[in-house]
């Protein structure tokens, strides 16, 4: 081998080590893409799963002070909380018969809905109980 054989030996070594760095750090980025986008969805979804936690709540809340008084036909946008998350009460009262055909008296259907925005999209979760007051 001659010293001009070794010469374009080495170059073409030194631009096949070049290539591979190049190779590598490519890989190395899509990696680290991949990740970012799945840590991006998972903090997404996480947001998202903590927004209708906190609806859910609030519809509890709101059944729960329901239960605590009377009970009266009403169809009415309740205030917001400290969430941003609207609610809507709907009392009507139920149609129900006994096994003899007799009118039952004191039952209601009451539906709650919370709404809220999510992003850009509008999300809502209700609630649907009867409820006897005598």
């Amino acid at each position: 081998m001659n010293f001009r054989s070794k010469k374009n030996l080495s170059r073409t070594r030194r631009g096949m080590v070049l290539f591979e760095v190049m190779m590598a750090l490519f890989i190395f980025t899509m990696v680290a893409f991949s990740l970012v986008m799945a840590l991006n969805t998972s903090m997404d979804s996480a947001q998202k799963r903590n927004e209708i936690d906190a609806a859910m709540r609030g519809l509890d809340n709101q059944l729960t002070m329901l239960h605590s008084g009377r009970v009266n036909p009403i169809d009415k946008d309740l205030d917001k909380d400290s969430y941003g998350i609207a609610y809507h009460l709907t009392v009507e009262p139920e149609n129900l018969k006994d096994q003899k055909g007799q009118q039952l008296a004191g039952m209601y259907h009451v539906t709650i809905t919370a709404k809220w925005k999510s992003g850009r999209e509008d999300e809502d979760r209700s609630i649907d109980e009867l409820i006897y007051q005598p």
